[in-house]
């Protein structure tokens, strides 16, 4: 297919004619107005959008590799199984938009707002999002494995099974968020807000949550296996069935948590505070940092394996 122009896709704009397939790549678009134009499977590779409406365009299956977005808004556009391999996309406008199964491997979001979008089995590995918004997105089963999203928010958003696998998090807000089977293993979650969040069966292996507050949190059955919990706030935090052996707990407040059947063999306890935590069948085998007080109160409690 023939190379088009600038003025070739105004004409077919202005037209109402579709853009499927077209031959775009390394086209300027910026600032033009594609809203609602369809450019499913259209090339764009190393196109420059950057301040374009794309306002419920289809862009479905579309190759964006390389291309240059920043500052567009694709408010409920359509970007499912679409290439944005190493775009920029800082500061664009994703609301409610549909990228189910789109590729933003290595892509520089910063700022992204995408809350309230699909991106469900969509591809995040090692793209970098300071303070972008997901609030309330669907990332069922995405990948974002390598990414860096500090200072972002997940609020709210639907994050089962999917995978951050030495993602750097911090600061990151995932208020009320369901990460049911998310896989943290050695994500960087320092001064995170998991506060309320749904976490059942989540994997923090080797996690570094220093600092990070996890208020009324549901972490039945999840994995803290050699995680850093220092000074961590696990306030009324539902914790049945963890496991927390070689976990690093100095500092953090247990006040009102639910250890029942929880694994904390070797963990380290320097300074945590127990009041009121539920212990019946949690095993305490090997951890250190215990006074003499919180050793007895927890065999009287139900506590296994309480060292002398």
């Amino acid at each position: 297919m023939a190379q088009l122009t600038v003025s070739d896709v105004l004409a077919s704009i202005r037209a109402g004619k579709s853009l499927s397939k077209a031959e775009l790549s390394g086209i300027d678009l910026s600032e033009v107005c594609l809203d609602r134009v369809d450019c499913s499977a259209a090339y764009l590779r190393q196109a420059r959008l950057n301040h374009a409406s794309c306002q419920g365009a289809n862009f479905s299956k579309a190759n964006l590799m390389l291309a240059e977005l920043s500052e567009s808004c694709w408010v409920e556009g359509q970007l499912t199984q679409a290439v944005l391999t190493q775009a920029r996309l800082d500061n664009v406008n994703l609301q409610r938009a549909v990228a189910v199964a789109a590729q933003f491997y290595g892509a520089q979001l910063d700022y992204l707002n995408a809350s309230h979008a699909c991106l469900e089995r969509a591809d995040f590995r090692e793209a970098s999002g300071p303070q972008a918004r997901f609030k309330y997105a669907n990332l069922v089963e995405a990948w974002l494995d390598g990414a860096n999203f500090s200072q972002s928010s997940f609020e709210g958003a639907r994050l089962s099974r999917s995978g951050w696998q030495q993602a750097t998090l911090s600061g990151v807000s995932f208020v009320m968020a369901d990460l049911a089977q998310a896989n943290l293993t050695a994500a960087i979650l320092v001064g995170a807000n998991l506060s309320e969040a749904r976490a059942l069966s989540a994997c923090f292996q080797e996690a570094d949550l220093t600092a990070a507050t996890l208020r009324s949190t549901q972490l039945d059955w999840a994995d803290f296996w050699n995680a850093v919990l220092m000074q961590a706030d696990l306030r009324q935090a539902s914790l049945y069935g963890a496991t927390l052996e070689f976990a690093n707990l100095s500092g953090a407040n247990l006040s009102g948590a639910d250890l029942r059947n929880a694994n904390l063999e070797n963990a380290q306890l320097d300074g945590v505070c127990l009041d009121g935590c539920q212990v019946v069948g949690a095993l305490f085998t090997n951890v250190t940092g215990l006074s003499l007080a919180q050793r007895q109160w927890l065999k009287r409690h139900g506590a296994l394996n309480v060292t002398r």
